[in-house]
């Protein structure tokens, strides 16, 4: 459990002016916040339009239960995957955002990930550059000692320990290591590849730590950092190309708020959308709402990349059904070898599921059981080809965007997808496996031997990993569809910034917050500079 907060004066929005006004309190918005604040001459505003609880004990309990999706703290938005689908699309709506609602996985990137990343234009997250941010946010609990971590950092980060893994995670774990994986200790080890245990941003089996509580809490009592939550953001305010403040929705009415800089960090869908409200977007799109266009930028809201998930999922025996258990304890990243379609170093990651709920995920499959609740082998894709898009439904604020993932727009995401679902199907045809489940749902042996059957599977029951990035992506000048430069500002504005899962400019082969908080703490420190 992080520590208790100190006490300090509760404070409302006194002067309007701030150096820095952060919009979104998630992820990466808390790292930005409290690391800006850091400096006392700086005045820092973060407005987050979910509730903030300042402490352990006004914490409610599905913002510390870190083996269940808060779905109550969620945006509640509807996400497109085909013509014919769409899903629940999980992001936070408190401050930690949806590190404050996930499963606590805490798995960084790639060398090779940063390798491109620089390669594409942005030579300042290089692997160089970034693997000391990853090492100094991090307070590991396992490997702090060793090369490549850190400790005393604000993301605690451990691993289950054998003791702790139910008969079915053992189960799994032993069918992998039988099948020829190598057993990895450390999934953060920069050249790991095989099975071992989950790494969770947690300090105990159960407590989840989010960047709010890791980050916002030991700054609570700093007198020049101003938190405004329930506060939904309207648009950023222009003068002669540059920001100089946002409007806000307070109540029934509206208000504006002045400062020097303005920073977006409201995610892969409210940062575009906040974007396109203030006239930076696609100029079509932009007048089709009725909106002044402020900066002509067509990668707003464009290049929406996703982690799709696929598995193969059993009805448990009746007292296997693993109630209270965690979700998922051991993980297998591995290299995709989908004909055609080459592989990314860990570009496909499988996990044993302990319990997964049909009433908000994979929803394709409630209508093949009764069960209320399945486990198995679930395989997310890292890499995919598919692209997708954020746009407006409207030019007011309490309007959600349209949300296209987009998934399968590529073909050959198709052969990856079916890799995944035989992999799974491998696993869990492990008799210690499936001596835990009783039916298997949807799928057979039949389905597994007919390319066409197989794709109908992937196609019918496909769901998010909720790891999306790309919607305000970083780039060099030259590139149409880059939004911000490599320093995370955005072009042809002054004033205005980017920092969160928006600005990757290609998806890393990990579970996207880890490498989110990276963002915050490195662009924060470019920040400061400036």
């Amino acid at each position: 459990m992080p520590k208790r907060p100190r006490t300090g004066r509760s404070r409302t929005v006194g002067e309007s002016f701030y150096d820095d006004i952060v919009i979104g309190g998630g992820s990466a918005g808390s790292v930005l916040a409290s690391r800006l604040s850091e400096d006392p001459a700086r005045r820092v505003l973060l407005v987050e339009a979910g509730p903030h609880y300042g402490g352990a004990t006004a914490t409610p309990p599905d913002i510390l239960d870190g083996n269940v999706i808060s779905v109550q703290h969620s945006w509640g938005y509807s996400a497109r995957i085909t013509a014919d689908r769409s899903i629940p699309f999980l992001q936070g709506r408190v401050t930690g955002g949806s590190s404050a609602i996930n499963l606590t996985a805490a798995v960084r990137g790639t060398r090779q990930d940063f390798t491109e990343w620089a390669e594409l234009g942005n030579p300042l997250w290089s692997w160089e550059d970034v693997l000391p941010r990853y090492v100094a946010l991090e307070d590991d609990l396992d490997f702090g000692h060793r090369r490549f971590h850190g400790r005393g950092g604000p993301v605690p980060v451990r691993r289950w320990r054998d003791e702790e893994l139910t008969p079915v995670q053992e189960a799994f774990y032993s069918a992998c290591l039988a099948s020829g994986l190598p057993d990895v200790p450390d999934h953060n080890h920069p050249d790991s590849t095989g099975v071992g245990p989950n790494p969770l941003h947690r300090q105990d089996t159960r407590v989840r730590v989010s960047t709010a509580m890791g980050y916002l809490w030991p700054a609570r009592g700093r007198a020049n950092l101003e938190i405004l939550s329930g506060t939904v953001v309207d648009r950023v305010l222009f003068r002669d190309g540059k920001a100089y403040g946002v409007r806000l929705s307070i109540g029934s009415g509206w208000q504006q708020m002045r400062a020097r800089r303005v920073v977006l960090a409201a995610g892969v869908v409210g940062s575009p959308s906040i974007l396109l409200r203030s006239g930076v977007g696609p100029a079509e799109h932009l007048r089709e709402l009725g909106i002044g266009v402020e900066a002509d930028l067509p990668g707003v809201g464009a290049g929406l990349t996703d982690q799709p998930r696929i598995g193969v999922f059993l009805t448990p025996r009746p007292g296997a059904e693993n109630q209270g258990s965690p979700p998922g304890q051991v993980v297998v990243r591995t290299t995709s070898q989908a004909e055609g379609t080459p592989g990314r170093f860990n570009d496909l990651y499988y996990i044993m599921v302990n319990r997964i709920d049909l009433k908000n995920h994979f929803a394709g499959l409630r209508g093949t059981t009764s069960a209320e609740s399945v486990f198995g082998v679930m395989a997310l894709i890292r890499r995919v080809h598919s692209r997708g898009r954020i746009t407006l439904a409207s030019a007011d604020p309490r309007v959600a965007p349209t949300i296209d993932l987009g998934y399968f727009s590529d073909e050959r995401d198709y052969a990856v997808m079916a890799e995944a679902v035989r992999g799974c199907w491998e696993f869990t045809q492990s008799p210690k496996i499936r001596d835990y489940g009783q039916d298997v749902l949807g799928l057979d042996e039949d389905t597994i031997d007919s390319p066409e059957a197989l794709r109908r599977y992937v196609t019918d029951y496909a769901d998010s990993a909720y790891n999306a990035v790309g919607t305000a992506r970083m780039g060099p000048d030259g590139d149409p569809g880059a939004v911000v430069d490599q320093r995370c500002k955005v072009r042809g504005v002054d004033n205005l910034y980017v920092a969160d899962a928006s600005v990757m400019p290609a998806m890393v082969c990990a579970n996207t917050h880890l490498t989110v908080v990276m963002i915050g703490e490195h662009a924060a420190a470019m920040l400061r500079e400036g």
